[in-house]
């Protein structure tokens, strides 16, 4: 099996991935003919999909071309009765109790040269919240209400958006700065700032808080799957007030764990003390453990499970 016949299929990227010629980049769920034009193209060996399959077509077609197909499925995947592939990917313990079929439970780790290590030694929050997601699911207006309660005058949030904040969330306090743009590269996310908040109330890879980590941030999150699979520190783990079903239209019988402000807004008046370059050093330690580099055969480990299926 050469490297390059190991191909993707994604939908059109929101300004975080990179692209190679290689990759399938359709805006919206790929047509059949767009889907026979790339077979016929590239004649790959293994198709990779993210999250859902996009067409109920591909497991069929790929099969037809003499090509199997590896699912790389996420915490919130809702679509469970069309993950179709010759082996299921489950990067987390949730997703994995959710998948169907021929299933394999397998960390994901971070590529550390995509996040150089920055010593932090001020106390900015950073919430990097992306395109929000169903309910709030970044809780940005626990957030902002938790830091709009800290009596510190020097206190200071940056928020990174990709979006509109959610409905109702207002930024009205002179200490927060809202960067509402897509960054060129991911490591621009976390370029400004000392502090990651991110309490997720239900998260899909979330590998956001590794990134973080590896940044030299550490990061505050919630005590839940996955997000507590990368962060190990219980001082920065939240224990939700309370857990609900959340049952919308595209996130089906996901636990929602919900942050109280007060909670939040103790721990980050609490943050405002740390060394932070002490913790900053221990978040980039954690990152590295849970890398690709790491004494750890991960990589090892994902190849044989991708080669397993030829």
């Amino acid at each position: 099996m050469k490297a390059d016949s190991i191909l993707s299929i994604r939908c059109e990227a929101k300004g975080q991935e990179v692209w190679t010629d290689r990759q399938l980049n359709v805006s919206r769920p790929p047509t059949d003919r767009q889907l026979a034009d790339y077979f016929a193209t590239y004649r790959p060996d293994v198709v990779i999909y993210i999250e859902t399959p996009f067409s109920e077509k591909l497991y069929s077609m790929a099969h037809s071309h003499g090509c199997k197909v590896v699912g790389i499925v996420m915490h919130e995947t809702y679509m469970v009765s069309r993950l179709e592939a010759d082996l299921l990917v489950c990067p987390c313990a949730t997703a994995f109790t959710k998948a169907h079929g021929n299933k394999q439970l397998l960390f994901l780790p971070i590529g550390l040269k995509m996040f150089p290590f920055k010593l932090r030694k001020g106390h900015t929050f950073v919430a990097s919240i992306g395109y929000g997601g169903v309910n709030d699911r970044r809780q940005v207006a626990k957030i902002v209400e938790a830091f709009n309660g800290l009596k510190d005058p020097e206190a200071r949030l940056i928020i990174n958006s990709q979006a509109d904040l959610p409905r109702g969330v207002k930024v009205d306090d002179s200490r927060i700065t809202l960067n509402q743009k897509t960054y060129p590269e991911p490591k621009d996310v976390y370029s400004e700032g000392d502090i990651a908040i991110s309490p997720i109330a239900y998260g899909g890879y979330e590998r956001g808080i590794l990134e973080a980590m590896a940044s030299g941030m550490p990061c505050l999150t919630m005590n839940a799957d996955p997000m507590n699979l990368f962060q190990h520190d219980p001082d920065f783990l939240i224990e939700p007030e309370r857990r609900w079903t959340l049952n919308g239209q595209w996130v089906r019988n996901t636990v929602y764990s919900e942050v109280s402000a007060d909670t939040l807004r103790e721990k980050m008046a609490w943050l405002l003390t740390i060394p932070t370059a002490e913790y900053s050093r221990w978040a980039r330690a954690q990152a590295e453990a849970q890398s690709w580099e790491s004494e750890i055969p991960y990589l090892e480990t994902w190849l044989d499970a991708i080669r397993s299926v030829l």
